[in-house]
């Protein structure tokens, strides 16, 4: 239990190195105006987490979305359009709890002329009935399944925290103007239970689309935690959407 709470809080610590800190470089290198497309685009975000015993949870939720002109910046709405999970097999049934959770996403989002998200919409308040509704039925599904007590908490804990709540890992501030191809973050934690964490944060960018925009937004997120090592991704891609 003490591994499990380190590592809850180091996520919670990791909100403002993910979504604020590591962005604001890049945003001001910034040099010419946000001009996104105009048509409606998909957006796809997968997390993947990292349990214990080797295996990972994959989500990856799409969405239909589209910039808006808005004052001197734009709105980015959005609908959502599909989910994929994959979940090891004694976690089959969480995996279909999550397959058939709602998930509206950030939308509305605002952003600023330069294309950044707008620090105060980066997070989601948790959705407390979704992520009620996750430990409850994922923990009695679980109850009988073949794998560690351990395994069973980080998974209920997994789906949890997608289930709405992006305040541990909220969306990068240039996921819409990033300017570095790759770049690197290291922080040391001071852990609640007094003992010292390790945080590395590589995100990376492979591809702009003609506008300047980038298509595949790529963080990584290794932590070291009273001695547990985890490596979390997540991995945002932006194309056309069919008929665009």
């Amino acid at each position: 239990m003490k591994t499990s709470l380190a590592l809850l809080a180091g996520f919670a610590a990791l909100a403002p190195l993910t979504g604020v800190q590591i962005g604001s470089a890049a945003n001001a290198e910034a040099a010419t105006p946000f001009s996104p497309p105009s048509g409606p685009l998909v957006l796809s975000r997968t997390v993947i987490r990292e349990l214990s015993d080797g295996k990972q949870i994959v989500v990856e939720r799409s969405f239909r979305v589209q910039f808006v002109a808005s004052g001197n910046g734009f709105v980015l709405t959005g609908a959502p359009i599909g989910v994929k999970v994959d979940v090891p097999p004694v976690l089959a049934g969480m995996g279909e709890l999550e397959r058939q959770r709602s998930e509206p996403g950030p939308f509305p989002l605002m952003i600023d002329s330069r294309g950044s998200i707008h620090a105060a919409n980066i997070t989601q308040a948790p959705d407390q009935r979704a992520r009620a509704a996750a430990q409850h039925v994922g923990g009695r599904l679980l109850k009988s399944a073949a794998v560690s007590e351990q395994t069973k908490r980080e998974s209920v804990q997994a789906l949890a925290v997608m289930a709405g709540d992006t305040r541990g890992s909220p969306w990068p501030v240039d996921l819409f103007n990033a300017t570095e191809a790759e770049r690197h973050q290291h922080r040391t934690l001071a852990l609640s239970d007094g003992s010292q964490g390790e945080v590395d944060v590589l995100v990376r960018v492979e591809k702009w689309l003609p506008c300047g925009m980038p298509a595949l937004f790529e963080r990584i997120i290794t932590t070291d935690l009273s001695g547990t090592r985890r490596v979390s991704r997540e991995v945002w891609s932006i194309t056309p959407a069919a008929g665009s």
